[in-house]
C-alpha cells in the first residue's frame, strides 16, 4: 500500500492529520511546502503523483538562488489531503509541532516533455526530477537530484535552475564575494560535440565562504576557492579538454553521513558559458560533461562545493587514445614504506625500458606513477602494456606487490592497479585537493624524494604553496608534452 509507512507512524484518534486515503488526481498536479515546527524547524516539500504526495523534508528554507543547494531528505508518501493541512500535531505524536502552509500551487513535470518521457515515479527511481513550480514564493524550474555514495538513498538536493525566476538569496548575498577573474586562456580549436555558447564572465560571485569544509583543520570554502584560484595555472593544463567527473561535498567533510556524490552529467542549470561535451556512455545514454578549460569554470564548480576533479586520461581530440598510463600504487593494509619500495622498483623497470615517468602522491594513502603514452594504439594497448609492466614488478617483488583486485586476496601487499587505463575511466590529476580530513593535495614529487622518510600527509592546502615556490620546474611537465 502506497501510504502504509504514513499509516504506521500515526495514531489517527489523536493526531488531526488526514487519514491515509488515496486521492483523485487533479487536472494540474499540486505542490505544497509546509513549514513544520517540529523538534527542529524544517520545510516539507510535497509533489502530487499517483494519488499521493511524494514528500521530502528540507532542513533549510527553499531558495530561488541557483547557487544555493538545499538538502532534501525523502520521507514517506502523504495523502493528497495533506496539501491542505495546517495545525498542531500533539506532543508525543510523530512530527509533533505546528504545521502551516508556507507555499502552495501547481507544478509541471519537465521531464515528461523529453523525447523519452519520464513520470514523477520514474524520476524518483532514477534519482532525478525537474519540475516547474507555480507558487506564490517558489516559481520556475527546480531540480531534485538524489545523492550517491551514502548508506541510504533518501538524501537529495533541491536546486533552483537558471531561468527568469532565479533570484539572489538576500541572506546569501550578504556573505558573497565578487572576485575579478582573469581572461580565459585560448584553448585548442573546438571539436564536434564540444561547445560553450558564451564567454565566461569577468567576475564570479562566491557564496558561503565561511562554511567549514574540513572541520579537523579549520579550512573553509573560501580557503578552498583561494587554493584553486592560485593553483589554476598548474592544474588547468591537466584538465583542459578532458571530460570531468567532480566529487562534491555540499556540507563539507562533516562525518560519514555528510552528503557526498559524484557528478558526471552537467546539470541543465549550469551557465551557458561553461564548456561542455556530450558523449555516449557505455550503456548508450548521453552524458554531458563539463570541460574545465579556464579558471572561471574551475571556480564555478568549486563554488558548487566540488573538492576534487577527476579527468579522463584522453582529450576530446583523441578520446580513444590516452595521453598517459597510470600505475596506482595502493598500500591498503601494507605499510607505506612498502609502497616506496614498489615505486622504486617500478621506476627502475621503466628506466631500463628507457621510458620517462612522473611521480606524485595520490593525496590519500598511495602513490601514482604516470607515464606519457606516445603510441598510436589506444586504451587496450596501453592497458596491456601497463599490465605487462605490473606483472614484471610483481615477479621482482613477490612478497611486497600484487595485482590481485580483491582486497581479501592481497595478503597485506601493495596493490598495483592498472585497470583505470580504460576509456571513460578517470584519474586523479596533480594539484587537486582530496576529500580527506587533513585537506591533502595530490602533489608531484621528484624521484630523489622517494625515500623512507617520505610523508605524503605533509602536502596539504596549507603547505602546498611554500613547496611550489621553491620549485624551479614542474615535475609533471613530461605529461604535458604529449
Amino acid at each position: 500500500m502506497a501510504l502504509e509507512g504514513y499509516k504506521q507512524k500515526r495514531h489517527f484518534d489523536t493526531t488531526p492529520e488526514p487519514r491515509p486515503r488515496l486521492g483523485k488526481a487533479h487536472r494540474r498536479p499540486l505542490f505544497v511546502v509546509q513549514e513544520h515546527h517540529a523538534s527542529r524547524l524544517h520545510y516539507d516539500l510535497r509533489l502530487e503523483a499517483d494519488g499521493v504526495l511524494k514528500s521530502w523534508a528540507v532542513p533549510k528554507q527553499p531558495s530561488l538562488n541557483p547557487a544555493v543547494k538545499r538538502l532534501a531528505v525523502q520521507v514517506e508518501d502523504h495523502p493528497l489531503e495533506y496539501a491542505n493541512f495546517s495545525g498542531e500535531i500533539p506532543a508525543g505524536q510523530y512530527g509533533a509541532g505546528l504545521v502551516h502552509i508556507w507555499d502552495k500551487g501547481t507544478y509541471e513535470n519537465l521531464l515528461a516533455r523529453q523525447p523519452q518521457p519520464q513520470s514523477i515515479a520514474e524520476g524518483i527511481n532514477a534519482g532525478h526530477l525537474e519540475v516547474h513550480l507555480h507558487g506564490r514564493k517558489l516559481k520556475g524550474n527546480f531540480a531534485l537530484i538524489r545523492m550517491t555514495g551514502r548508506a541510504q538513498k533518501a538524501s537529495w538536493l533541491l536546486i533552483k535552475m537558471q531561468d527568469a525566476e532565479a533570484r539572489p538569496d538576500p541572506v546569501a548575498a550578504e556573505s558573497t564575494t565578487t572576485a575579478s577573474m582573469p581572461q580565459p586562456v585560448r584553448t585548442r580549436p573546438a571539436v564536434p560535440r564540444a561547445h560553450a555558447s558564451s564567454q565566461p564572465p569577468a567576475t564570479l560571485t562566491f557564496t558561503h565562504q565561511d562554511k567549514v569544509m574540513f572541520p579537523e583543520v579549520g579550512i573553509t570554502k573560501g580557503d578552498v576557492l583561494r587554493l584553486y584560484e592560485r593553483i589554476a595555472p598548474r592544474l588547468l593544463p591537466h584538465l583542459r579538454d578532458r571530460p570531468i567527473t567532480v566529487e562534491r561535498f555540499p556540507e563539507g567533510l562533516t562525518g560519514t553521513e555528510a552528503p557526498h556524490f559524484w557528478q558526471k552529467n552537467m546539470p541543465a542549470y549550469y551557465p551557458a558559458w561553461i564548456p561542455r561535451a556530450t558523449l555516449p556512455s557505455e550503456d548508450g545514454q548521453l552524458v554531458t560533461y563539463a570541460l574545465v578549460n579556464n579558471t572561471a569554470t574551475l571556480l564555478y564548480l568549486v563554488n558548487q562545493n566540488a573538492l576534487t576533479f577527476h579527468p579522463w586520461l584522453s582529450r576530446l581530440q583523441h578520446l580513444n587514445q590516452p595521453d598517459f598510463v597510470i600505475f596506482d600504487l595502493d598500500p591498503g593494509a601494507a605499510p607505506f614504506a612498502d609502497t616506496v619500495v614498489v615505486a622504486k622498483q617500478l621506476h627502475t623497470l621503466l628506466e631500463d625500458e628507457k621510458v620517462a615517468s612522473c611521480l606524485k602522491t595520490s593525496g590519500k594513502t598511495g602513490l601514482h606513477i604516470m607515464v606519457p603514452w606516445r603510441h598510436a594504439e589506444g586504451y587496450d594497448a596501453a592497458r596491456d602494456w601497463a599490465m605487462g609492466m605490473a606483472l614484471r614488478l610483481v615477479a621482482a617483488l613477490p612478497d611486497v606487490a600484487t595485482v590481485e583486485r580483491h582486497k581479501t586476496g592481497r595478503q597485506q601487499k601493495v596493490y598495483v592497479d592498472v585497470l583505470q587505463n580504460a576509456r571513460g575511466h578517470h584519474a586523479v590529476p596533480p594539484y587537486v585537493l582530496r576529500a580527506v580530513p587533513q585537506a591533502t593535495v595530490s602533489t608531484p614529487l621528484v624521484w630523489a624524494e622517494l625515500t623512507s622518510t617520505l610523508e605524503p600527509r605533509r602536502y596539504t592546502l596549507k603547505t602546498i604553496f611554500r613547496r611550489l615556490a621553491r620549485q624551479k620546474t614542474d615535475p609533471m611537465a613530461p605529461l604535458l608534452a604529449c
